[in-house]
């Protein structure tokens, strides 16, 4: 099992259906949700130099996560954009790469899973879900700098 090479690029944030209504069905207060609507979103998928490991890089105006060198499958440690230490697990299957975090603060109410798949425009698409309501995310793909 492994990451198809058509994930591998960086991708802005170019549009978001039910954003705000995703982030306020998980509490975030209205004022929280205008500054993280307004801060732009890159993200980077990459081959890591080790083979079957994998690196995603998600750089904000605000705070960047870089996951370095991790596995399909396998847990690892590292602080997420809300500044809190998470365990993560990727996995890929079904033509869609996930992207499990747990905050360690408070794992029996923090599990969030984000849905990764490639649209016929070729753009990065981000499915969450939160009560019911499902939000999605494009990303469109742009040149390395």
């Amino acid at each position: 099992m492994s990451v198809p090479d058509k994930f591998f690029g960086r991708y802005q944030l170019d549009k978001s259906e039910n954003f705000d209504e995703f982030l306020s069905s998980k509490g975030v207060n209205w004022f929280v949700r205008q500054m993280i609507k307004l801060a732009g979103l890159t993200k980077i998928i990459s081959q890591n130099q080790e083979a079957g490991k994998y690196n995603m890089e998600n750089l904000t105006s605000k705070k960047n996560t870089n996951y370095q060198a991790w596995e399909l499958g396998k847990k690892f440690e590292a602080p997420g954009l809300d500044g809190n230490q998470h365990e993560i697990t990727f996995d890929f299957k079904d033509e869609i790469l996930s992207e499990h975090h747990i905050r360690l603060n408070e794992p029996e109410t923090s599990a969030e899973t984000y849905f990764y798949t490639i649209d016929d425009q070729n753009q990065l698409v981000m499915r969450m879900e939160n009560n019911g309501i499902v939000c999605r995310r494009w990303f469109k793909r742009v040149e390395q700098k």
